[in-house]
């Protein structure tokens, strides 16, 4: 492989981002239930997804620490995981290999989402994604801890997360309920005082009362059933920070990150719920450079986690990597970041598995069909992935739906 012609700046420009959809789909599984628009609108990719921005280290603010300041209270008691949940999880497979997409609020939201699960395991998969805490800062269900009700935070977009969880099992697929913890717009406008200081839309992820926060929402939300906690923004920011105060006190950004996620497994360890992280494609290969901006060590992430989904969209990968003109026209790049990661947590003698979220979208990737989508799953396999996610953040799954079905008698990775 070619030197990396990539890095994280530009890593969360508008077309890179995830955001929300904004149309409310009927049968988003087939070509006439989702608009050429939303089909083929820049996919985001939870977290920017892999980045295309150049290898140039990033703004020095990066590198800023200042002293500690004192623990901000956010009323936010975090809640203790129920032992016995409203709805019995299903858990993971006995071959840990999970298969599924992401469903967007507006998916959920509509009267046709238990069609939209009948169709996810129709075609052969076992997972559906959805957000209890969105990259806006929304809570996706009716939540009572105090500082999301001093904030209005819960929009009730799952009138009963139970539920969604039932309606799921009842269809043989998995629930994993994302929660995207550190760009919130939502709680960072309503408390500047847990933001960052002169960030955007983030709120810090070194500020007890932030962990506290988002140990609540997942306390809270493990009582429903759930069947794993994956993490999303479980990161510090990297663009806009030029007068960043990131207030480290002496610590460094992966001791912040490794020890909130460590925080976080304690309480996902004891409820008997795997944990998950989403994380940067260019994140797999561990530069330094990329590491410190984002605080993501996978070489110590992997030992306080069960999964780490690297999302390795062909699409982000800036021209001329691994000497391809069009990056996004080879969705064997895939197998490229899987495998990157998968090397990295071995050598760091982790058994967290790799499931990588792959390209359900269109952006920039010539001869995008569900041939496109069947290489991508057998890159990911190849390279020792174990199961798939797919992202298309206009909820159009048409193609995904289809590889799906092909390869659903594929064989499988060996753990």
């Amino acid at each position: 492989m070619k030197t990396l012609a990539w890095g994280l700046a530009g890593a969360n420009t508008p077309a890179m981002q995830r955001p929300r959809a904004t149309v409310v789909f009927a049968l988003v599984a087939f070509a006439a239930c989702a608009n050429t628009a939303s089909r083929n609108a820049p996919p985001g990719g939870g977290d920017g997804g892999s980045p295309s921005g150049g290898p140039a280290s990033l703004d020095a603010a990066t590198d800023a620490a200042a002293d500690a300041t004192p623990p901000i209270a956010a009323d936010a008691s975090p809640a203790a995981p129920d032992a016995s949940p409203d709805e019995p999880r299903l858990g993971w497979p006995e071959d840990e290999d999970l298969a599924g997409i992401y469903a967007t609020i507006d998916m959920v939201a509509a009267p046709t989402f238990r069609k939209l699960l009948a169709q996810i395991a129709a075609n052969g998969m076992n997972a559906v994604v959805v957000d209890g805490k969105d990259y806006q800062g929304w809570l996706t269900y009716p939540s009572s801890i105090p500082l999301a009700t001093a904030i209005h935070a819960s929009h009730k977009v799952v009138q009963s997360l139970p539920d969604l969880v039932h309606d799921a099992h009842q269809r043989g697929l998995r629930v994993l309920l994302r929660v995207a913890c550190f760009h919130d717009p939502w709680t960072a406008q309503r408390r500047p005082d847990l933001a960052i200081t002169g960030v955007k839309d983030w709120i810090d992820p070194n500020k007890p009362a932030v962990q506290d926060y988002l140990l609540a929402v997942i306390g809270e939300t493990l009582s429903a059933g759930i069947d794993e906690i994956q993490l999303d923004y479980v990161r510090y920011p990297t663009e806009g920070i030029g007068r960043a105060d990131f207030a480290l006190g002496g610590k460094k950004t992966t001791d912040v990150i490794t020890g909130f996620v460590q925080r976080v497994h304690e309480r996902t360890a004891a409820a008997g719920v795997p944990l998950s992280l989403d994380i940067f494609g260019v994140v797999a290969w561990q530069r330094a450079v990329d590491v410190k901006a984002t605080g993501q060590d996978l070489t110590s992430l992997g030992a306080v986690v069960e999964a780490i989904s690297p999302m390795v969209y062909p699409s982000h990968f800036r021209e001329g990597f691994n000497g391809y003109a069009v990056p996004g026209a080879h969705p064997e790049v895939v197998g490229f970041g899987t495998k990157q990661a998968v090397d990295v947590l071995k050598k760091a003698g982790s058994k967290a598995l790799v499931r990588p979220w792959i390209q359900a979208f269109p952006w920039h990737a010539p001869g995008y069909d569900s041939s496109y989508v069947i290489r991508e799953i057998a890159q990911a396999r190849a390279a020792d992935g174990v199961g798939w996610l797919g992202w298309n953040a206009g909820g159009y799954y048409g193609e995904v739906m289809a590889a799906s079905w092909a390869t659903r008698m594929a064989p499988k990775a060996r753990r």
